[in-house]
């Protein structure tokens, strides 16, 4: 993720920097480089702005390339962040210009060429600086967890419209002298990308070609917080051990990404494990009836434990995360023998909240090179890095973690994982899925 950000604002900057030296300004103050860091920093939030879109209309070609859709995701938030910072200090800049006439004496302006769009330049000014204030709101609104998920999802569809916003302003204010250079380029590139992402989101193209028509087959409930949701999907659906897919049981609230908790038996049967986490999922344990025509876009995700490189495993499964083991391991039944050398660890805070340990027991126990080892945080303390290298003699190779569960539990292995030595960056694989 920070080698594609870093690509992405390199490539402004030396659009920018073979701008500036095929024009450089007649003199160097304060007052040219004021010009120049306005197009520097609105150039690199417009080239970030772009490869938002692009990740929003979640194109299966780069999917692969960025190691899942959930690595996608993060990259969309943290780029939208970076992008946000950039075009608030974009304008902060622009609207600092009293400060500086404070300290600094004016200069005489050089002569602006004039551009074949001049006659929106005020258009484009007054709606940059509407564009710069939605946007923080949205990084705001994004970051503050607590606001409901269904407002949020509305009011982030808006961001296509702010992105056909931004391309007017940036076409229209670009100089004119940079259409025959690398950086003109790049806005030209960005604004054809850009605009064809957003008109697809705009348009509900997003995932159209993904997507099937389900039904409810049946519903059994696991636990006070957990339900078996199995549906039947029509067409030629097929999904690999570990992926998930977006369910949408109402047009209201949109999809929602759940790992698909059983392999694929080449009949169109679907199977999801639902954890109530959030008020939407709570809701899903009510409204779901058998019979209920359902959405189901997928699959995605590059989470698959046949990646590794032969190296013994270890498989980390907390609470609902379990899921794409059970797929692994449902997968594995008719060739136990293909299985790597690993250990599953299942953690849950008692019995009465694992519902899945039978059902693990019952594979494992067909599949040999599997050890199952299910830990109650209740009676045992919570599992630790150091329980996860117990057995790795100095010297030997390192294991791969394979982990699915909460963030902060992944974090705290990675983190212990690292200052014992291990190279978690190459080693270390999770299922990091965020909406937001």
């Amino acid at each position: 993720m920070r080698r594609i950000l870093a690509a992405v604002l390199l490539i402004s900057l030396l659009a920018w920097a073979g701008a500036y030296w095929a024009q450089p300004p007649a003199q160097l103050n304060i007052w040219t480089a004021r010009d120049q860091l306005i197009l520097l920093t609105g150039l690199s939030a417009y080239a970030l702005m772009t490869l938002i879109m692009l990740l929003a209309v979640r194109p299966m070609w780069l999917e692969a390339r960025l190691d899942g859709l959930d690595q996608m995701y993060r990259l969309h938030k943290w780029s939208g962040i970076l992008a946000t910072a950039l075009a608030a200090a974009h304008y902060l800049i622009k609207i600092g210009k009293p400060v500086l006439l404070a300290m600094f004496d004016p200069v005489a302006k050089t002569p602006r060429a004039a551009a074949l769009l001049d006659a929106f330049r005020g258009s484009a000014k007054d709606i940059g600086e509407w564009a710069v204030w939605i946007l923080v709101a949205l990084v705001l609104l994004t970051l503050w967890r607590r606001f409901p998920y269904h407002i949020w999802r509305q009011v982030h569809r808006i961001s296509a419209v702010i992105f056909l916003v931004v391309a007017f302003h940036g076409v229209v204010l670009t100089p004119a002298g940079w259409w025959a250079q690398p950086a003109g380029w790049l806005v030209a590139a960005c604004t054809a990308i850009g605009g064809v992402c957003a008109l697809m989101a705009l348009t509900g193209n997003i995932g159209r070609g993904r997507r099937y028509k389900g039904q409810v087959l049946a519903i059994n409930h696991l636990s006070n917080d957990i339900l078996s949701l199995t549906c039947r999907v029509e067409g030629n659906w097929h999904h690999r051990a570990g992926q998930f897919a977006f369910l949408t049981a109402d047009r209201r609230e949109g999809a929602h990404p759940f790992t698909v908790s059983g392999a694929d038996d080449g009949t169109g049967r679907v199977e999801f494990s639902i954890k109530a986490l959030g008020d939407y999922t709570r809701r899903l344990q009510k409204s779901l009836v058998v019979g209920q025509p359902v959405t189901i876009e997928g699959p995605y995700g590059c989470f698959d434990f046949q990646r590794g490189d032969g190296r013994p495993q270890i498989w980390v499964a907390a609470g609902i995360g379990v899921t794409p083991f059970i797929s692994w391991m449902e997968s594995l039944q008719a060739q136990p023998d293909s299985a790597p050398v690993a250990t599953l660890y299942y953690c849950a805070r008692n019995a009465d909240d694992a519902p899945f340990a039978e059902r693990l027991e019952a594979l494992c126990a067909r599949v040999p090179n599997i050890t199952l080892r299910v830990r109650y945080s209740d009676t045992q303390r919570p599992l630790t890095a150091a329980d996860l290298v117990a057995e790795h003699k100095p010297g030997s190779p390192w294991p791969s973690v394979w982990f699915c569960g909460p963030m902060g539990f992944a974090d705290a292995l990675k983190d212990g994982l690292h200052r014992r030595g291990m190279p978690v960056r190459e080693l270390f694989h999770q299922e990091a899925f965020q909406m937001r």
